[in-house]
């Protein structure tokens, strides 16, 4: 019996570069299960949207493979076309490999269902680890570069009631979130958080 897969393909933009267009992730992903002998239940596509912007048919997806008992995995063309960051595609891919489903990408040649695949998948959690930790260090320099020299207006710094946690910014920011998305986590406004942020010397835009 055929295993059921669903595909995934995404452009941000509204011309599609050779290689990178609907079509031609379409047609990878359909020729791999061909000769893979998979049965392609659907395919989910977003077009001319970032991955830092709301991806309506990536959540469908997500819902999907977490949810229906049906399906056995999902398959993309290459990474780049599924996580906002490394650190956002290790989470993505530990969710649908924790639920007992597979993930491959087949340009980057990664099946987790096989050693090589759990291999990479270990790479990758290095190297999410390091992004996040370079984005701390940055932020921590910048916030003892502000005590230092102060706000850029020359304003003193004024610490609002309202108590952050910036682990936890530092954290979701390395997934790629926006500070709007970051600011709804942590339980402050936007405004309120950006502000701080900059006070701070954690702000890099």
């Amino acid at each position: 019996m055929n295993k059921n897969f669903i595909g995934y393909v995404r452009v941000s933009t509204k011309t599609q570069a050779k290689g990178t267009s609907i079509e031609y992730q379409k047609e990878q992903i359909q020729k791999y299960c061909k000769v893979h002998n998979l049965n392609l239940s659907k395919i989910y596509t977003d077009k001319g949207i970032s991955a830092y912007k709301k991806r309506p048919q990536f959540e469908a997806l997500i819902e999907k493979v977490l949810n229906d008992e049906n399906i056995e995995g999902v398959i993309v063309n290459d990474l780049t076309r599924f996580g906002r960051s490394t650190a956002d595609l290790l989470f993505q891919i530990n969710r649908i490999d924790g639920n007992g489903k597979l993930f491959i990408s087949i340009k980057d040649n990664i099946d987790i269902s096989t050693k090589t695949g759990k291999l990479l998948l270990g790479l990758l959690s290095v190297i999410a680890d390091y992004e996040r930790e370079t984005i701390r260090e940055r932020m921590e320099a910048g916030k003892e570069y502000a005590k230092v020299h102060g706000t850029k207006s020359g304003k003193p710094m004024n610490r609002p009631l309202a108590e952050i946690d910036w682990d936890k910014v530092i954290e979701l920011r390395s997934y790629g979130l926006s500070w709007r998305k970051t600011s709804k986590q942590v339980g402050v406004s936007c405004t309120t958080l950006i502000k701080r942020a900059r006070e701070e010397g954690y702000y890099n835009g």
